[in-house]
């Protein structure tokens, strides 16, 4: 669990990275398209945060079979991240 922990935090840094360039770009071209950008990018933080706080309040809980799968979706969802901040930043 701790893999997928670390890789929540990833996201929740990724995520909050995105929401820092996505406000510069709402408040330079306020379209709806930048709103959407935004607002996806803090829905998604929300939930990182959530599934921070999931995995490390119910780590006793998760099954050991659960943890490849956890880690597994969680690092999944950092590369899209970490994709998604590279074709961001440029």
């Amino acid at each position: 669990m701790w893999a997928s922990i670390v890789g929540a935090l990833a996201n929740i840094a990724l995520t909050s990275l995105l929401i820092y360039v996505y406000v510069g770009n709402a408040r330079r071209t306020p379209t709806t398209f930048t709103a959407g950008l935004l607002t996806f990018a803090v829905l998604l933080l929300v939930g990182n945060l959530v599934t921070l706080w999931s995995f490390a309040s119910m780590m006793p809980v998760y099954v050991s079979g659960l943890e490849p799968y956890t880690a597994g979706y969680t690092w999944a969802q950092s590369a899209a991240l970490i994709a998604l901040t590279v074709v961001t930043w440029k």
